[in-house]
């Protein structure tokens, strides 16, 4: 079987990661950038607590009439939710007939965004579990994790077979409750780190910690109207071991405020206020906090 040939749309943490691993199982990688970058670097702790660097072998392209015009078996759709816009034209470009779409982003309803590229038949939506962070362009740090979850359909095990490993892919029957599974994590996480402007040790303040179980436990709420199973005890749990994060991690609304760039609040906590509102289930501290991450996020 000739190899995948696979155009991984926004190079950061999670593009960029899931790219090099790409490369590794064998994928011709095409990058489709804003800013152009010499070659792509992931950087991970060695045995001896040192920096090891490898370079992954992958074409940068700022252009997306630049692509090959053989067409691809697969795009990695790793951009925010909110600038989908922005890469529209990209998404024009590499998306055929014969082309699949794995969306690895935050939030939920992931198949909605991209419903003007490709068609539902072609989307394989995911969760992201990973602790990265882009130090800039073409440099992405990598500390921990690295799996996709998606749902049981054929073209998750093709994404396993031709793109990923078996492992960095895990199945689910619920992939309903699995995406509102993390966003009600994300939402709380992101928001206390970003408010704060500081990693996750923040949350060893019970204050903040109280205010982190608030907005879980309406995004639970609003979850569970909306169909997902989310297990009772999530907000408990999710703060205990967010409280045992080692020191420096972070999360990805906390990097993109460090790094001056717009927030995606809107498909996190805005997500929750909104489905929440078409549910009539009331979201009083989430919508307390939002217009505070708007306002970080224009400035």
């Amino acid at each position: 079987m000739p190899s995948a040939r696979i155009a991984v749309i926004g190079a950061g943490a999670v593009g960029g990661y899931f790219a090099a691993r790409a490369a590794a199982a064998g994928a011709e990688v095409w990058l489709c950038v804003r800013r152009a970058f010499d070659r792509l670097v992931i950087v991970s702790t060695g045995a001896d607590g040192g920096d090891v660097e490898a370079e992954v072998p992958a074409e940068v392209v700022t252009d997306p009439a630049k692509l090959p015009p053989y067409g691809f078996d697969w795009v990695l759709l790793a951009t925010k939710a909110h600038q989908i816009p922005a890469v529209a034209p990209w998404l024009t470009a590499a998306v055929g007939p014969g082309t699949s779409v794995a969306v690895l982003q935050n939030g939920v309803r992931h198949a909605e965004r991209v419903a003007a590229f490709a068609h539902p038949d072609q989307v394989l939506p995911a969760v992201v579990y990973i602790n990265a962070e882009a130090e800039r362009p073409g440099v992405v740090r990598h500390r921990a994790g690295g799996v996709l979850q998606v749902p049981d359909v054929l073209l998750a095990e093709r994404l396993a077979e031709r793109v990923l490993t078996a492992g960095e892919v895990r199945l689910t029957e619920d992939f309903a409750t699995a995406a509102w599974t993390k966003l009600c994590v994300n939402s709380a996480a992101n928001t206390v780190t970003t408010l704060t402007g500081r990693r996750l040790e923040v949350l060893r303040r019970d204050d903040v910690a109280q205010l982190a179980l608030a907005i879980m436990k309406e995004a639970v709420a609003v979850a569970r109207a909306d169909g997902a199973e989310v297990p009772d005890g999530l907000p408990e749990f999710t703060v205990r071991r967010l409280r045992g994060q080692p020191p420096g991690a972070g999360t990805s609304m906390l990097y993109d405020r460090l790094a001056g760039r717009r927030l995606e609040h809107e498909a996190l906590i805005g997500a929750v206020v909104r489905i929440g509102a078409e549910y009539g289930v009331p979201t009083p501290t989430c919508v307390t906090v939002l217009p505070l991450l708007a306002a970080i996020s224009d400035g």
